[in-house]
């Protein structure tokens, strides 16, 4: 019987929840991290099913970091977003041995003499995720999302056994570790990511694609209790401590070991690229004998004031490289070549196969590009081919092994396959082809799910599948049909799988979207060359589409990182009379088509200067303080350098203030820099 709130628990059951948290917690670290049991499964069920008893009882003793808080909550309707302390960036990869001995002499050259140590770990293909721990316990898990802010999934990801709730107690230098923050892969094992996909085959249902697309799928589920049911898994490569600079990265994952982590089976630290090299060999043999997926290894500068002083360039870090294995590589039958219409109108040939596992996954479908790729591959109806894939490379035909006894040969179809079966058009001097109807049925659904995507317009419900009904419907005809489904509601209600609260949170979703900011927007449109970097770029250089829709093909070029082939796009779109109509259609409608802010004058205390904002910011976010030096004309940068002028340091500022103050660059706190460069 549950006891009345009215009477607080006794001491003793106050004591004993907390010593079944703590025993539960060890049992699990040394289960799923540390493979080495210490009790029985029986024992442990005893030990959790006293803890549920006590919980159940007393209500008030549930704590966040509660082993039994694993098994889930109720559904949400969406994620929030979390900003990173500090970006989460992307690697640069080669496939090149050279390039990695390019990458250990660009090292030594920029560290001026040093010589640097190495760590190798392999490289897991999973989905990068970011654990923010606060007094031991976890309170933030975000997804990587665009380097900047990602999705918040802590209720998804407090159901991985391998990920601690609460940090197993440690010290460092006399220094008690319950402030971190760190980041890893989350995974799937190669034979739980089969058995999930023999039982969607056997229930009639699409597998997925990868073990990697299958955890990526499962982490963005809105209810916790269908992921608590899949076993996902955490390693953990990078860590960060409020107040404590640590020194090494090797030394660091050992760390991570130590507070409850799994680390990389395989990780080494080396002296030379010979060493690198033959990490390298070692593990292209061994892969395949691995229960999880990797796509190659990570080489890092061990020496973490070393990966300071090299800092990053663009999205990637200087101090670190991914050494990619070649694709592999299996042989299939070539059943047939259909085709496929993206959003901008290009036909591409996709080859139809005999289904064959290939690098963790089943492969019946790969693309071959366009006509000319065909033929000079001399593909043929029947043919045995190579296929390859490498990591998270899309499959592709490479070769014909054998030629089919009685080939059919194939060549380009004149005519779209959509049902209005427009005439396919083949520019001189171009590879593509395309289809220039943009009545195209096929052409509409991949242009409006680029529009409602995650990083376009973010239109939680409208999908592949809703796409597809709304068009063939004929309930979706334009991008802009989207912001009048509130008047067709009794159409979406007629047709099958929908109900009346399903139809008011896609049109919940819909309205939302029109806060969604003008370089949002502008990437939801789809101009070819045009990704989310451009359009930062062409929203800042032209603050409203008025402005960009005035501007000519030399206004557009001379933006530094704009070329003249994306001037041209964007200024041929804008040119149609159809697209220039769509934009009036969405400005009718309420999306938001300028920048919100405007601009400052420049500011004479930022000129030159170049700011490094570190530690915890109280009145202001990282990313706020960066953007307000910025639009005053100053520079701003992840890392201390000689070129750094001020470091604004937070508490838990850790190594860049460090790192500045060996340098002798100005320190201020938030308090100092608001009082000499807040506006007056």
């Amino acid at each position: 019987m549950t006891q009345p709130p009215l009477f607080a628990p006794p001491a003793e059951v106050v004591e004993r929840a907390s010593e079944l948290r703590r025993l539960i917690h060890e049992h699990d670290i040394r289960y799923y991290v540390d493979a080495r049991p210490t009790v029985s499964d029986r024992d442990y069920d005893a030990l959790f099913a006293e803890l549920t008893a006590i919980e159940t009882s007393w209500p008030d003793l549930v704590t966040a970091d509660s082993p039994t808080q694993r098994v889930g909550g109720l559904p949400i309707s969406s994620f929030a977003s979390v900003r990173h302390a500090r970006p989460m960036l992307s690697l640069a990869n080669t496939y090149s041995r050279s390039d990695v001995e390019d990458f250990d002499r660009r090292v030594r050259s920029l560290l001026e003499g040093a010589v640097p140590t190495y760590t190798c770990e392999l490289k897991v293909d999973g989905v990068a995720m970011s654990l923010t721990y606060r007094d031991s316990v976890l309170t933030i898990a975000a997804t990587r999302g665009d380097g900047e802010q990602g999705d918040d999934v802590t209720a998804n990801v407090r159901t991985i056994r391998s990920v601690p709730l609460r940090l197993r107690p440690s010290e460092r230098d006399g220094t008690t570790i319950s402030n971190i923050e760190v980041r890893g892969e989350i995974y799937m094992l190669n034979t739980d990511f089969a058995a999930i996909n023999d039982a969607m085959l056997a229930r009639d249902e699409k597998p997925y694609a990868n073990p990697r697309n299958l955890a990526a799928g499962t982490l963005k589920l809105k209810d916790s209790r269908e992921v608590g049911q899949r076993p996902l898994q955490f390693v953990a490569y990078w860590m960060e401590i409020d107040g404590l600079r640590l020194t090494s990265h090797y030394e660091s994952t050992k760390l991570l070991q130590n507070l409850g982590f799994t680390t990389g089976v395989a990780v080494e630290r080396v002296e030379t690229v010979d060493g690198i090299m033959a990490f390298i060999d070692r593990w292209e043999q061994e892969r395949h004998q691995l229960p999880f997926q990797i796509d190659g290894i990570v080489i890092k500068v061990d020496s973490l004031r070393h990966q300071d002083e090299l800092g990053s360039v663009a999205r990637s870090p200087r101090w670190a490289i991914a050494y990619k294995y070649e694709a592999q590589k299996a042989s299939t039958t070539l059943k047939d070549i259909t085709l496929q219409v993206g959003r901008t109108g290009v036909v591409t040939p996709v080859a139809e196969l005999e289904p064959v596992a290939l690098a963790g996954s089943t492969i019946a479908r790969a693309t071959l590009h366009n006509e000319d790729f065909v033929r000079e591959l001399g593909l043929s109806i029947g043919d045995t081919v190579q296929v390859e894939k490498g990591g998270d490379v899309i499959p592709k035909v490479s070769a014909v092994l054998n030629k089919a006894q009685f080939p059919t040969p194939w060549s380009m179809p004149t005519r779209c396959p959509c049902p209005r079966s427009s005439t396919l058009h083949h520019p001189e001097g171009e590879a593509n082809t395309y289809c220039v109807d943009t009545l195209c049925p096929w052409q509409l659904r991949r242009m409006l799910e680029h529009f409602a995507s995650r990083d376009a317009m973010d239109i939680e419900g409208l999908g592949e599948k809703t796409i597809d009904q709304f068009v063939e419907a004929g309930i979706l005809t334009s991008i802009a049909d989207i912001y009048t489904l509130s008047h067709r509601r009794a159409d979406i209600l007629a047709l099958e799988r929908w109900a009346e609260q399903s139809v008011d949170r896609l049109l919940a979703a819909i309205d939302a979207s029109k806060t969604q900011p003008w370089p949002r927007l502008l990437f939801a449109l789809g101009i070819r060359h045009v990704g989310e970097g451009t359009a930062k770029l062409l929203c800042k250089a032209f603050p409203s589409i008025d402005a960009l829709m005035s501007a000519g093909p030399q206004d557009v070029a001379t933006i530094s990182g704009i070329g003249e082939r994306t001037a041209n796009s964007v200024v041929d779109y804008f040119s149609e009379p159809d697209n220039r109509n769509l934009m009036e259609l969405l400005r009718t409608a309420g999306l938001s088509m300028e920048m919100e802010s405007t601009p400052i004058e420049h500011d004479e205390r930022f000129a030159g200067k170049t700011f490094v904002f570190t530690g915890e910011l109280q009145t202001m976010t990282r990313r706020e303080a960066e953007e307000y030096v910025e639009a005053r004309g100053g520079k701003t940068s992840g890392s201390v350098s000689k070129k750094t002028h001020v470091v604004v340091a937070g508490p838990g500022a850790g190594s860049k203030q460090a790192k500045a103050e060996e340098l002798g660059i100005t320190i201020l706190t938030e308090d100092e820099f608001r009082a000499q460069y807040a506006d007056q």
